[in-house]
């Protein structure tokens, strides 16, 4: 009988011999059960699968090492290039808001000046009998304090570069623009609407409210000072036309309720009819022998050295001309210069977001 071996058949020790074990005596295969038969041929199929897949593993790792190397080495020098954005954008933003601090308390002088004036926003719009004018100035002292306060709230978002600051901050230079926009569009519609009305609105006011009861009336009140403040400011007397017109300074005594109120003193015209110098000449209440007691040049050739003469119809349009163009043109030029912002916060803010997504990327 074949003496059987079992064990000293397989050399266990070496990985390789286990994968090429090989069996000697030819009747092994059957002696042993089929089940220890499988067995091993499953272990010496294991045996094989884990060192292939070892040894096969090493220039992946390597592989992922190298990758792993040059996406560290791609976003230090993006990093890099980054820092660089950033710090040009922030030194030119902190550029910008001292510039645009300046032209924002700029405009809310200008709007703020133009409403207190002695003939100011307030008192054009009795006269005119349009608030477009005082609108537009309210418009313009909003967005040059919003303007002049936004350039503080970017300089802090600037330092700390805070995404949500500088989101804040764009957007809402973009909103002052929109406003901005609405009072440039409102001063030259107005600029080019004035002369349609206003002399007939002129009349009428002059005509029935000045002077009358403005102890108890509000509205006769603010009518009266608003046409004084006219008068004075313009250096006009009346509604339109020069000294020989009917509608200028010798309207008050031909077509006002308020010359029936003068009676006890003479007057012929207010006193903001008047220039510095002698009052009651320029009244008609002295004895004096012209305008405004006489006013037929034909018989009286002298003239009253402290009346305005000239009405104030001509006056007040180039008044409101000038004006006008002024808060459109500074409501016009502020905006450009907040497109510039808009833009620069943005960029800042999508750089200052960006940092937190590279660094995911790369890990």
């Amino acid at each position: 009988m074949k003496k059987v071996h079992y064990l000293s058949d397989f050399e266990f020790n070496n990985s390789k011999a286990r994968r090429n074990v090989k069996l000697t005596t030819p009747g092994l295969m059957q002696i042993l059960p089929s089940e220890v038969l499988d067995e091993l041929n499953q272990t010496f199929a294991n045996a094989a699968c884990l060192e292939g897949f070892s040894h096969n593993n090493k220039p992946l790792k390597r592989q992922r090492s190298n990758r792993s190397a040059r996406s560290t080495a791609s976003s230090a020098r993006r990093r890099q290039h980054d820092d660089g954005c950033v710090t040009c954008l922030r030194g030119t933003l902190h550029c910008y808001n001292v510039c645009i601090l300046i032209i924002g308390c700029a405009a809310l002088g200008i709007g703020i000046w133009l409403l207190v004036t002695d003939f100011g926003a307030r008192k054009v719009t009795p006269v005119v009998g349009n608030q477009l004018y005082e609108v537009t100035t309210y418009l313009l002292i909003a967005g040059g304090g919003a303007v002049a306060l936004l350039a503080f709230c970017g300089c802090c978002g600037t330092i700390r570069e805070d995404k949500c600051v500088l989101s804040f901050y764009g957007t809402t230079l973009a909103i002052v623009l929109i406003v901005l926009g609405v009072a440039c569009g409102l001063a030259f519609f107005f600029r080019s609407e004035l002369a349609g009305h206003i002399q007939g609105r002129m009349k009428q006011t002059l005509t029935l409210n000045y002077g009358v009861e403005v102890r108890t009336n509000a509205e006769n009140k603010r009518l009266t000072d608003a046409w004084d403040a006219m008068q004075r400011q313009l250096q006009c007397c009346g509604v339109v036309g020069n000294f020989t017109s009917l509608e200028g300074y010798i309207y008050y005594s031909l077509n006002t309720k308020w010359i029936t109120s003068q009676k006890s003193t003479n007057q012929k015209v207010p006193e903001s009819c008047c220039s510095s110098g002698d009052v009651k000449i320029c009244t008609g209440e002295a004895d004096f022998n012209g305008p405004p007691r006489f006013f037929n040049s034909e018989l009286f050739k002298q003239t009253n050295p402290f009346l305005y003469t000239n009405g104030c119809y001509d006056a007040l349009i180039k008044y409101l001309q000038t004006y006008s163009a002024v808060v459109g043109t500074v409501a016009a030029v502020v905006p450009l210069f907040l497109v510039f912002g808009i833009i620069i916060s943005f960029c800042l803010c999508s750089r200052v977001s960006g940092y937190g997504h590279d660094d995911e990327v790369d890990l």
